[in-house]
């Protein structure tokens, strides 16, 4: 990864709609396309060409037959590491699914490229650590990659792998309270934890107070603790050289936006050590709700006991109690409705994200972290299907019909974020980001006035970008009148 790199190309679209033909062939018979067929209505390859023209990847040779536009960074015999946001494999309001995750023709221009650039030499590795809930299979079918790269395979001779990076998945048991585990355990080459120890964002926070709602305390503590915070990776990640991230153009109930930095929450293999939130009020010290609640300190105290106790009965106990406790609420309301930190003030899932990101950076192929990056990033933001509103889960669907790319997730994300109508001084995600470049492993460097959006034959700041492209996204309500510009 270039940390210096704060060039980001975007890309509009007037048809607002994916290709429907497998296997997503290129409109026209470009001279470096290697391929027979043709698929004349995929404006979408042509789409993603572009962006990578306007980034100037191997500007010499664009329009020849040599033209190799991620020729810099992936060369013959390197391990490519693909994430696409596969989050889950259905739209709870059966609103359009691709509103939330990546559509299939999306993919495989991507393909393309990088089989051009490993000239028959290496392999190819796609994998997403999905919600703890969705089956992975049913994804790759609703996505139409499993179609995809079913024909693709018989195209190439690089090996191309697809495989769940999770551990385990939730399964849903009616014994008691909602979910059980499933092992899962794909990964062929293993695992392991990388631990950011001092150079966590976490390095001053209480880890007894970290939390996720689906694992128990006790876990969390097993990697938040004594100077150690640990995420633990799928060891096929850590052997990559290049990373190419796909992630969604939407919002997030707890960061604002999902772009490419909340991609990288699909790539630990372990869910139990990712907080997302501290426990208590604002004046507490935590971020779980707003004002104090006794109510809601108890429903955490019986969440906690259900997630770490082995016993049926006291789980099933502690979650009719918890339910009935809840429910109160009916007859005597809370005084905010927040829980689980789902709103403007989350002071935690920005720092499990950067992270992540650190990690995913500077860590090595052992999992040990090194002064310099590791592995080269490049990141196509897919946003011609956007979601606003109740993201990231169940956004409704904006035909935003755009493409954002470059090489710095943190640039990217304050190119999206603003495309978006949001104010990025308000989103913690994007600021802390923005700061990191004084950190011994930035994942920036400059300020924000550094970053080069490239539109077209136009070359903007942050500021013209607020006047010339701004979509209007509605943000998740707890986020509403918080977030957007002004």
């Amino acid at each position: 990864m270039n940390i210096v790199d704060n060039k980001v190309a975007i890309v509009f679209s007037d048809i607002k709609a994916y290709s429907s033909n497998l296997p997503y062939d290129p409109p026209e018979r470009y001279p470096e396309y290697e391929g027979e067929s043709l698929g004349p209505n995929n404006h979408i390859y042509s789409k993603i060409r572009e962006c990578l023209f306007q980034l100037g990847l191997d500007k010499k040779n664009y329009g020849k037959k040599g033209w190799n536009p991620f020729g810099k960074m992936i060369k013959p015999g390197m391990t490519v590491f693909i994430k696409p946001n596969t989050v889950v494999h259905e739209h709870e309001e059966n609103k359009d699914l691709f509103s939330v995750i990546v559509h299939a023709s999306v993919l495989r221009p991507i393909l393309d490229y990088v089989c051009i650039a490993l000239k028959n030499k290496g392999r190819i590795i796609i994998g997403d650590s999905q919600l703890y809930s969705s089956h992975f299979d049913k994804a790759m079918e609703a996505s139409y990659f499993d179609a995809l790269l079913n024909w693709y395979r018989g195209q190439t001779s690089i090996p191309i792998e697809c495989f769940d990076l999770r551990m385990n998945r939730a399964v849903r048991t009616y014994l008691y309270g909602r979910w059980g585990r499933d092992k899962i355990e794909q990964d062929p080459r293993g695992y392991r934890f990388v631990d950011l120890a001092d150079s966590s964002y976490f390095k001053d926070i209480d880890p007894k107070r970290l939390r996720i709602a689906i694992a128990s305390y006790k876990n969390m503590y097993k990697h938040h603790a004594n100077g150690k915070h640990e995420y633990l990776f799928p060891k096929s990640f850590l052997d990559s050289d290049v990373v190419i991230s796909i992630p969604k153009l939407k919002t997030h109930r707890r960061t604002a936006v999902t772009l490419a930095l909340k991609n990288f929450m699909g790539l630990p293999a372990l869910k139990d050590s990712l907080p997302h939130f501290i426990t208590g009020s604002v004046s507490e010290g935590g971020d779980q709700y707003i004002n104090p609640s006794v109510r809601k300190k108890i429903v955490t105290r019986l969440h906690d006991i259900k997630e770490a106790n082995p016993y049926i009965p006291v789980k099933f106990v502690c979650a009719v109690t918890k339910k009935l406790l809840w429910e109160s609420q009916r007859v005597f309301p809370f005084k905010d409705e927040i829980f689980e930190a789902m709103w403007y003030g989350n002071d935690t899932l920005w720092r499990t994200l950067l992270d992540l990101n650190r990690a995913a950076i500077y860590a090595d192929r052992e999992g040990t972290l090194c002064d310099a990056p590791q592995r080269s990033f490049f990141c196509l933001i897919d946003g011609i299907i956007g979601g606003e509103g109740d993201g990231p889960l169940i956004p409704d669907p904006v035909a935003s019909g755009v493409f954002i790319a470059g090489h710095n997730p943190v640039a990217l994300d304050a190119v999206g974020a603003t495309m978006m109508g949001f104010d990025i001084d308000k989103i913690p995600l994007i600021t802390k980001g923005l700061e990191d470049a004084e950190n011994a492993m930035p994942l920036f460097a400059g300020t924000k006035e550094d970053i080069e959006v490239v539109d077209g034959d136009n070359v903007l700041n942050l500021s013209d970008l607020v006047e010339r492209r701004d979509l209007t996204f509605e943000p998740h309500p707890n986020w509403k009148g918080h977030v957007e510009l002004d």
